[in-house]
Protein backbone atom coordinates (compact mmCIF):
# COMPACT_ATOMS: atom_id res chain seq x y z
CA UNK A 1 0.00 0.00 0.00
CA UNK A 2 1.21 3.48 -0.85
CA UNK A 3 -0.45 6.83 -0.33
CA UNK A 4 0.84 10.25 -1.41
CA UNK A 5 -0.78 13.54 -0.39
CA UNK A 6 0.28 17.17 -0.25
CA UNK A 7 -0.96 20.69 0.39
CA UNK A 8 0.37 24.17 -0.26
CA UNK A 9 1.15 26.26 2.85
CA UNK A 10 1.69 30.02 2.76
CA UNK A 11 4.78 30.00 4.98
CA UNK A 12 8.53 29.51 4.55
CA UNK A 13 9.77 25.93 4.29
CA UNK A 14 11.92 26.13 7.43
CA UNK A 15 8.91 27.25 9.53
CA UNK A 16 6.75 24.47 8.09
CA UNK A 17 9.44 21.86 8.73
CA UNK A 18 9.89 23.11 12.32
CA UNK A 19 6.15 22.83 12.99
CA UNK A 20 5.72 19.46 11.25
CA UNK A 21 8.64 17.94 13.18
CA UNK A 22 7.56 19.35 16.56
CA UNK A 23 6.43 15.91 17.77
CA UNK A 24 5.91 16.81 21.47
CA UNK A 25 3.40 19.52 20.49
CA UNK A 26 1.61 17.65 17.69
CA UNK A 27 -1.67 17.58 19.64
CA UNK A 28 -1.79 21.41 19.44
CA UNK A 29 -1.65 21.29 15.62
CA UNK A 30 -3.40 18.09 14.60
CA UNK A 31 -6.92 17.43 15.85
CA UNK A 32 -6.71 13.72 15.03
CA UNK A 33 -3.89 13.12 17.50
CA UNK A 34 -5.21 12.48 21.02
CA UNK A 35 -1.84 12.25 22.82
CA UNK A 36 1.92 12.08 22.28
CA UNK A 37 4.30 10.51 24.78
CA UNK A 38 7.96 11.17 24.08
CA UNK A 39 10.11 8.09 24.74
CA UNK A 40 13.62 9.11 23.73
CA UNK A 41 15.50 11.99 22.11
CA UNK A 42 17.50 11.71 18.91
CA UNK A 43 20.74 9.74 18.93
CA UNK A 44 22.64 13.05 18.93
CA UNK A 45 20.73 14.22 22.03
CA UNK A 46 18.53 16.77 20.21
CA UNK A 47 14.77 16.80 20.77
CA UNK A 48 13.99 15.70 17.19
CA UNK A 49 16.18 13.74 14.80
CA UNK A 50 17.19 10.21 13.86
CA UNK A 51 16.42 7.92 16.78
CA UNK A 52 13.69 10.07 18.35
CA UNK A 53 10.97 7.73 19.60
CA UNK A 54 7.43 8.54 20.71
CA UNK A 55 4.00 7.00 21.14
CA UNK A 56 1.14 8.61 19.26
CA UNK A 57 -2.46 7.92 20.22
CA UNK A 58 -5.24 8.52 17.69
CA UNK A 59 -8.86 7.56 17.32
CA UNK A 60 -9.26 5.77 13.99
CA UNK A 61 -12.22 3.76 12.74
CA UNK A 62 -13.97 4.49 16.06
CA UNK A 63 -11.22 2.99 18.21
CA UNK A 64 -8.34 4.56 20.06
CA UNK A 65 -4.97 3.14 18.98
CA UNK A 66 -1.45 3.88 20.15
CA UNK A 67 1.55 3.30 17.89
CA UNK A 68 5.23 3.66 18.70
CA UNK A 69 7.09 5.66 16.07
CA UNK A 70 10.76 6.27 15.47
CA UNK A 71 12.43 8.89 13.32
CA UNK A 72 14.46 6.84 10.84
CA UNK A 73 15.63 9.72 8.61
CA UNK A 74 15.91 13.44 9.35
CA UNK A 75 17.05 16.05 6.80
CA UNK A 76 16.00 19.52 7.98
CA UNK A 77 14.41 21.56 6.52
CA UNK A 78 13.56 19.14 3.70
CA UNK A 79 12.21 15.86 5.05
CA UNK A 80 11.97 13.25 7.75
CA UNK A 81 10.72 9.68 7.88
CA UNK A 82 8.78 8.05 10.70
CA UNK A 83 8.83 4.25 10.94
CA UNK A 84 6.41 2.03 12.85
CA UNK A 85 5.19 -1.56 12.89
CA UNK A 86 1.47 -2.03 13.40
CA UNK A 87 -0.69 -5.15 13.00
CA UNK A 88 2.05 -6.93 11.04
CA UNK A 89 2.68 -4.02 8.68
CA UNK A 90 5.90 -1.98 8.43
CA UNK A 91 4.94 1.66 7.86
CA UNK A 92 7.39 4.28 6.65
CA UNK A 93 5.91 7.78 6.41
CA UNK A 94 8.07 10.43 4.77
CA UNK A 95 7.13 14.05 5.35
CA UNK A 96 8.63 16.37 2.75
CA UNK A 97 8.71 20.18 2.63
CA UNK A 98 9.31 21.62 -0.84
CA UNK A 99 9.71 25.37 -1.48
CA UNK A 100 6.92 26.52 -3.81
CA UNK A 101 6.74 30.21 -4.70
CA UNK A 102 6.28 32.34 -1.58
CA UNK A 103 5.35 29.26 0.45
CA UNK A 104 5.93 25.53 0.22
CA UNK A 105 4.29 22.16 -0.32
CA UNK A 106 3.96 19.83 2.64
CA UNK A 107 3.75 16.27 1.40
CA UNK A 108 3.20 12.82 2.88
CA UNK A 109 4.47 9.66 1.24
CA UNK A 110 3.23 6.69 3.27
CA UNK A 111 4.28 3.14 2.44
CA UNK A 112 2.92 0.07 4.25
CA UNK A 113 4.43 -3.36 3.64
CA UNK A 114 2.91 -6.47 5.27
CA UNK A 115 5.50 -8.45 7.23
CA UNK A 116 3.29 -11.43 8.17
CA UNK A 117 1.07 -13.83 6.24
CA UNK A 118 -1.93 -12.73 8.34
CA UNK A 119 -1.30 -9.07 7.46
CA UNK A 120 -1.03 -9.94 3.75
CA UNK A 121 -4.34 -11.84 3.78
CA UNK A 122 -6.25 -9.27 5.85
CA UNK A 123 -4.68 -6.44 3.84
CA UNK A 124 -5.88 -7.92 0.57
CA UNK A 125 -9.44 -8.01 1.90
CA UNK A 126 -9.53 -4.80 3.96
CA UNK A 127 -7.07 -2.53 2.14
CA UNK A 128 -9.56 -0.61 -0.04
CA UNK A 129 -11.75 0.31 2.95
CA UNK A 130 -8.84 1.10 5.28
CA UNK A 131 -6.98 3.11 2.65
CA UNK A 132 -9.98 5.42 2.22
CA UNK A 133 -10.20 6.04 5.96
CA UNK A 134 -6.46 6.59 6.25
CA UNK A 135 -6.51 9.00 3.30
CA UNK A 136 -9.25 11.08 4.96
CA UNK A 137 -7.32 11.15 8.25
CA UNK A 138 -4.08 12.21 6.55
CA UNK A 139 -5.89 14.88 4.48
CA UNK A 140 -7.33 16.24 7.75
CA UNK A 141 -3.85 16.20 9.34
CA UNK A 142 -2.46 18.25 6.43
CA UNK A 143 -5.39 20.65 6.65
CA UNK A 144 -4.89 21.05 10.42
CA UNK A 145 -1.15 21.73 10.05
CA UNK A 146 -1.81 24.23 7.26
CA UNK A 147 -4.43 26.08 9.34
CA UNK A 148 -2.16 26.10 12.41
CA UNK A 149 0.85 27.50 10.55
CA UNK A 150 -1.09 30.01 8.47
CA UNK A 151 -2.96 31.35 11.52
CA UNK A 152 0.07 33.51 12.35
CA UNK A 153 3.09 33.84 14.61
CA UNK A 154 1.07 33.58 17.83
CA UNK A 155 0.43 29.94 16.91
CA UNK A 156 4.01 29.16 15.83
CA UNK A 157 5.59 26.32 17.86
CA UNK A 158 8.71 28.46 18.36
CA UNK A 159 6.72 31.50 19.58
CA UNK A 160 7.30 32.30 23.25
CA UNK A 161 4.17 34.05 24.56
CA UNK A 162 4.75 36.58 27.31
Amino acid sequence: MRMQLSTHIDAPADAVFAAASDFPNATEMVGGIDAVEMLSPATDGSASGVGTRFRETRTMFGKQATEEMQVSAFDPPRSYTLSAVSCGVQFDSTVEVIPDGAGCRLGYDIVGVPTTLFARVVGAIMSPMMKGGMRKAMEKDLSDIKAYIESGPARSPTHDPE
